[in-house]
């Protein structure tokens, strides 16, 4: 079951001691640190290291960490730095001279973090979402073939014309744990709505 505390309140229980809080944030974030050394083109030992070491590094510096909003940025820039490191380990280490031009100095573009970091956050949201708004908002928007409306209304016992209220209130109720987990920032507009 996933924690339903914010990654501030999961850090500050780590920081009084909560083995139970680290365990929640290692879950909530293990697939986008994976996702950023997996797609750094490091052999499958030096993506094991890359993925245990960024931990060791947050643990280690736990009390270092000023701002647990930024979390998922910092586990993805480190494990980003740390998946660098290894590369030209491992080129040094194939007695290759490392020619510092042929390394890439990102091993993934700022926009593919980015992007890996969003959709890690979403799923977070998504697991906090009731069962049914969930089964809702997959069914739209992330089923592997296209339905029609019509159809994934029936699925749901509803007809056409009620799913698009369901919808909105899933939408809704999604964007506010997004807004609530800091992971967007909701400002009205200037005619008063969202």
């Amino acid at each position: 079951m996933a924690s339903s505390r914010t990654d501030i309140e999961l850090w500050q229980d780590i920081l009084a001691g909560d083995n139970a809080a680290w365990n929640d944030l290692v879950r909530r974030y293990q697939a986008l640190v994976y996702a950023v050394v997996t797609r750094a083109g490091l052999s499958m030992a030096d993506t094991a290291d890359c993925f245990q070491q960024t931990w060791v590094l947050l643990f280690r510096h736990r009390h270092r960490l000023h701002d647990p909003s930024r979390l998922s940025a910092w586990l993805v820039t480190t494990a980003k730095r740390e998946a660098l490191r290894l590369r030209r380990r491992a080129d040094r280490e194939s007695g290759d001279p490392v020619k510092l031009d042929s390394i890439a100095p990102d091993p993934l573009p700022d926009e593919a973090l980015e992007q890996l970091e969003r959709q890690a956050q979403l799923e977070i949201a998504l697991k906090e979402l009731d069962p049914r708004c969930r089964q809702v908002v997959e069914a739209l928007f992330f089923a592997p073939e296209e339905r029609s409306y019509e159809e994934i209304a029936r699925d749901f016992g509803l007809s056409a014309n009620s799913l698009g209220p369901v919808r909105r209130r899933c939408l809704e109720r999604l964007k506010q744990i997004l807004a609530d987990r800091d992971f967007i920032d909701v400002r009205k507009k200037d005619d008063g709505s969202l």
